[in-house]
Protein backbone atom coordinates (compact mmCIF):
# COMPACT_ATOMS: atom_id res chain seq x y z
CA UNK A 1 0.00 0.00 0.00
CA UNK A 2 2.52 2.47 1.26
CA UNK A 3 4.59 1.86 -2.31
CA UNK A 4 1.67 2.19 -4.05
CA UNK A 5 1.36 5.54 -2.63
CA UNK A 6 4.94 6.81 -3.15
CA UNK A 7 4.81 5.29 -6.78
CA UNK A 8 1.73 8.03 -7.24
CA UNK A 9 3.75 10.48 -5.77
CA UNK A 10 6.59 10.23 -7.42
CA UNK A 11 4.93 9.88 -10.70
CA UNK A 12 3.28 13.31 -9.94
CA UNK A 13 4.90 16.02 -11.72
CA UNK A 14 3.99 18.68 -8.95
CA UNK A 15 6.94 16.80 -7.21
CA UNK A 16 10.10 18.61 -8.95
CA UNK A 17 8.32 21.85 -8.18
CA UNK A 18 8.42 21.21 -4.94
CA UNK A 19 12.63 22.00 -4.86
CA UNK A 20 12.44 25.74 -5.84
CA UNK A 21 10.20 26.19 -2.19
CA UNK A 22 13.05 26.70 -0.10
CA UNK A 23 11.64 24.66 2.89
CA UNK A 24 10.42 21.56 0.85
CA UNK A 25 13.87 21.47 -1.51
CA UNK A 26 15.00 18.21 -0.26
CA UNK A 27 11.86 16.84 -0.28
CA UNK A 28 11.21 15.53 -3.80
CA UNK A 29 15.08 13.96 -3.22
CA UNK A 30 13.70 11.74 -0.15
CA UNK A 31 10.69 10.58 -1.55
CA UNK A 32 12.48 9.59 -4.80
CA UNK A 33 15.40 7.45 -2.95
CA UNK A 34 12.25 5.97 -0.85
CA UNK A 35 10.58 5.32 -4.02
CA UNK A 36 13.60 3.61 -5.70
CA UNK A 37 14.45 1.87 -3.02
CA UNK A 38 17.99 3.50 -2.05
CA UNK A 39 19.68 4.10 0.92
CA UNK A 40 19.00 7.48 2.63
CA UNK A 41 22.15 9.46 4.42
CA UNK A 42 21.66 11.06 7.47
CA UNK A 43 22.94 14.54 5.50
CA UNK A 44 20.33 14.50 3.33
CA UNK A 45 17.71 13.81 5.83
CA UNK A 46 18.58 16.72 8.11
CA UNK A 47 16.77 19.86 6.00
CA UNK A 48 14.04 17.73 5.57
CA UNK A 49 13.70 17.16 9.38
CA UNK A 50 14.51 20.82 10.24
CA UNK A 51 11.08 21.25 7.55
CA UNK A 52 8.76 18.92 9.57
CA UNK A 53 6.44 20.63 11.98
CA UNK A 54 7.15 19.78 16.04
CA UNK A 55 4.37 16.95 16.39
CA UNK A 56 5.95 15.23 13.81
CA UNK A 57 9.39 14.99 15.32
CA UNK A 58 7.77 13.35 18.58
CA UNK A 59 10.46 10.75 20.23
CA UNK A 60 8.86 7.50 20.41
CA UNK A 61 9.29 5.09 23.32
CA UNK A 62 12.05 3.39 21.46
CA UNK A 63 14.03 6.80 21.44
CA UNK A 64 13.69 7.20 17.85
CA UNK A 65 11.54 9.99 15.79
CA UNK A 66 8.94 8.79 13.66
CA UNK A 67 11.06 9.58 10.39
CA UNK A 68 14.43 7.91 12.16
CA UNK A 69 12.35 5.00 12.28
CA UNK A 70 11.05 4.70 8.87
CA UNK A 71 14.21 5.80 7.59
CA UNK A 72 16.12 3.09 9.83
CA UNK A 73 13.59 1.00 8.49
CA UNK A 74 13.89 2.32 4.42
CA UNK A 75 17.08 1.89 4.23
CA UNK A 76 17.36 -2.02 5.93
CA UNK A 77 14.81 -2.97 2.94
CA UNK A 78 17.43 -0.63 0.79
CA UNK A 79 20.56 -2.87 1.75
CA UNK A 80 18.65 -5.73 2.14
CA UNK A 81 18.54 -5.66 -2.03
CA UNK A 82 22.30 -4.64 -2.34
CA UNK A 83 24.07 -7.26 -0.05
CA UNK A 84 23.46 -10.91 0.71
CA UNK A 85 24.54 -10.81 3.68
CA UNK A 86 26.28 -8.10 6.03
CA UNK A 87 27.67 -7.80 9.68
CA UNK A 88 25.97 -6.17 12.13
CA UNK A 89 28.39 -3.71 12.64
CA UNK A 90 29.00 -2.48 8.83
CA UNK A 91 25.00 -2.18 9.03
CA UNK A 92 25.34 -0.28 12.05
CA UNK A 93 27.58 1.91 10.08
CA UNK A 94 25.52 2.43 6.75
CA UNK A 95 22.20 3.00 8.95
CA UNK A 96 23.60 5.50 11.32
CA UNK A 97 22.99 3.30 14.69
CA UNK A 98 24.83 0.70 16.67
CA UNK A 99 25.43 -2.47 15.98
CA UNK A 100 22.52 -3.92 18.68
CA UNK A 101 19.68 -1.57 17.78
CA UNK A 102 20.25 -2.53 13.62
CA UNK A 103 20.00 -5.88 14.61
CA UNK A 104 16.95 -5.21 17.19
CA UNK A 105 15.44 -3.64 13.89
CA UNK A 106 16.20 -6.72 12.06
CA UNK A 107 14.61 -9.46 14.44
CA UNK A 108 11.78 -7.17 14.67
CA UNK A 109 11.20 -6.60 10.72
CA UNK A 110 12.10 -10.50 10.03
CA UNK A 111 8.86 -10.82 12.44
CA UNK A 112 6.64 -8.59 10.68
CA UNK A 113 7.69 -10.34 7.06
CA UNK A 114 8.63 -6.63 5.96
CA UNK A 115 11.95 -7.64 5.44
CA UNK A 116 13.19 -11.19 3.63
CA UNK A 117 16.14 -12.68 5.68
CA UNK A 118 17.57 -14.79 8.86
CA UNK A 119 19.80 -13.78 11.52
CA UNK A 120 22.83 -15.65 12.16
CA UNK A 121 23.71 -14.40 15.72
CA UNK A 122 26.80 -16.56 16.23
CA UNK A 123 28.99 -14.46 13.19
CA UNK A 124 26.57 -11.72 13.92
CA UNK A 125 25.77 -11.16 10.12
CA UNK A 126 22.16 -10.24 8.34
CA UNK A 127 21.56 -12.97 5.99
CA UNK A 128 19.33 -11.25 3.23
CA UNK A 129 16.63 -13.19 1.46
CA UNK A 130 15.75 -12.09 -2.52
CA UNK A 131 12.12 -11.90 -2.36
CA UNK A 132 12.37 -12.51 -6.30
CA UNK A 133 14.11 -15.57 -5.77
CA UNK A 134 11.42 -17.14 -3.57
CA UNK A 135 8.89 -15.73 -6.48
CA UNK A 136 11.40 -17.67 -8.98
CA UNK A 137 11.37 -20.78 -6.88
CA UNK A 138 7.72 -21.13 -6.06
CA UNK A 139 6.81 -20.66 -9.88
CA UNK A 140 9.27 -23.66 -11.35
CA UNK A 141 8.29 -25.70 -7.89
CA UNK A 142 4.45 -24.94 -9.19
CA UNK A 143 5.19 -25.50 -13.27
CA UNK A 144 7.35 -28.70 -12.13
CA UNK A 145 4.03 -30.26 -10.11
CA UNK A 146 2.11 -29.70 -12.93
CA UNK A 147 4.43 -31.41 -14.98
CA UNK A 148 4.03 -34.18 -12.90
CA UNK A 149 0.98 -34.27 -12.61
CA UNK A 150 0.15 -34.12 -16.30
CA UNK A 151 2.62 -37.27 -16.92
CA UNK A 152 0.14 -39.29 -14.36
CA UNK A 153 -2.36 -38.13 -16.40
CA UNK A 154 -0.68 -39.08 -19.58
CA UNK A 155 -0.17 -42.46 -18.22
CA UNK A 156 -2.65 -43.56 -16.74
CA UNK A 157 -4.76 -42.62 -20.29
CA UNK A 158 -2.20 -44.37 -22.34
CA UNK A 159 -2.71 -47.70 -19.74
CA UNK A 160 -6.23 -48.06 -20.08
Amino acid sequence: MLLLLLGQVFKDERLSQLDSLPEFETHSAVLTKMYMNQVLRKDELTKFENSLAPHQKAVMGDGLTIVERAVIEHNMVAVSKLYTSIYFKELGQLLGVEAARAEKVAAKMIMDGSLLGSIDQVDGLLLCTDSTDSALLSWDESITSFCVQLNRVTDSVRGE
